[in-house]
Formats: structure tokens, C-alpha cells, sequence
């Protein structure tokens, strides 16, 4: 071993009984996961970052709003339960994605997918029956506080119809047309009144007078 090699090992052997070569390596992680969370980053970039090794990274670019679905389908997958649920919490998870993550192995997983008011509606009403109680009683609340933002919604559109002269905002994929279009809703209990024929008093059925 020449002079060059033995300074290169004494000085790597210095450095992590110093926990220098640590220090280093946490700063890096440290920039790594600042950059996940940068706006503006290239799609290439949050692509490049959801492979990541720490999962602190995976998580923030899980979290990011313009995250990409094929980089939120392969964060799906991820082998940490903090990773699936920032997937499960994001607002444009989809259909597919939030299917797989509400038959997850932990139940933190499965409760981002209850609580995240974008899943389908009949993926929470399942989750209503999930085997564990505290699933079950979470999906039951968040049921019902859909169902109170769904007329809260239709009040206030029918307030406003006539001030604004237009059609009433849609919510919840459409969920308020859709109680406005139900028989019991109130617009459409009024039905057409249907009048009897006028009797022809006076008068026979030929339209002439009668005898007297």
C-alpha cells in the first residue's frame, strides 16, 4: 500500500469515528428534502426524488399538489406506511389508487383514505363495514358530515339561484344536482295542477240552451 492509499484510509476511518461522513450525509438528506417540497420542480425532478432512499423525501413528494398519478400509483406501493399515506390523504389519488390503499395492512393507511372528502363515495360507505371498529366508526362520521355538506351545499345554491340568475354550483362530483334531482327534494315537489273541465251550465251537451 502506497503513502496515497494509507492517507485515504486514515482519513475515511477519521472521519466516521468523528461523525464527520455522517454530518455530511445529513446535510444532503436535508437538501434532498427541501427540494421535494420546492415549487416549481421539474417533472423529471419528482419523478427522480419519489425513488429516493429516505422515506421522508418519498413523503413530501407524495404530499406535493402537482405531484403526477403515475408517481402517486408507484408511491402506492411504497414500503412504508408514511409514504401510502400521504398518497392515501392526496386529493388526486383517484379511484384506482385509493381502491388498493383502503385494503391496506395498516389502518392508518385506510383512515387517509376515509378522511380524504375526493374518495368515491361507495369506497367510504365499504369502509363503513371494515373489520376493524375504529375504521368503521370514522367512515360512519365522515358519511354523515358528507351528508350535511351535501344539503348545506343545496341550501345555499337554491338561495342564490334567482340573485344569480344561473344554474346552481356543483359540489361533491355533482351531489347536490343530484339531490335536486331526487323526487323528495322540496323544488321538486310542486307538480302541475291538472283542472277540471268548466261544467256548461245552462247548456245540453249539443252547446244549446236547454228547455226550460
Amino acid at each position: 500500500m502506497d503513502a496515497r492509499d494509507d492517507e485515504g484510509s486514515w482519513s475515511r476511518a477519521y472521519m466516521a469515528s468523528s461523525g464527520l461522513a455522517l454530518h455530511t450525509r445529513g446535510r444532503s438528506m436535508s437538501a434532498d428534502l427541501s427540494l421535494a417540497s420546492a415549487a416549481d420542480l421539474p417533472r423529471q425532478r419528482i419523478s427522480g426524488l419519489a425513488q429516493h432512499k429516505d422515506p421522508a423525501v418519498r413523503e413530501a413528494i407524495a404530499r406535493r399538489e402537482d405531484c403526477p398519478f403515475g408517481v402517486l400509483a408507484a408511491l402506492a406501493h411504497d414500503s412504508r406506511a408514511q409514504v401510502r399515506i400521504a398518497v392515501a390523504a392526496h386529493p388526486r389519488a383517484g379511484r384506482t389508487v385509493l381502491t388498493h390503499l383502503a385494503a391496506d395492512r395498516d389502518p392508518h393507511v385506510v383512515k387517509a383514505v376515509t378522511r380524504n372528502i375526493e374518495a368515491p363515495l361507495d369506497i367510504v360507505e365499504k369502509l363503513a363495514h371494515h373489520r376493524r371498529e375504529e375504521v368503521r366508526h370514522l367512515a360512519g362520521r365522515m358519511l354523515e358530515e358528507r351528508a350535511a355538506m351535501i344539503t348545506a351545499g343545496t341550501q345555499e345554491d337554491e338561495a342564490l339561484l334567482f340573485a344569480r340568475g344561473g344554474r346552481p354550483s356543483l359540489s361533491l362530483h355533482g351531489a347536490v344536482e343530484q339531490v335536486a334531482q331526487a323526487p323528495t327534494h322540496p323544488s321538486r315537489k310542486v307538480q302541475p295542477q291538472t283542472l277540471a273541465p268548466r261544467p256548461r251550465v245552462g247548456r245540453d251537451g249539443t252547446g244549446m240552451p236547454r228547455p226550460a
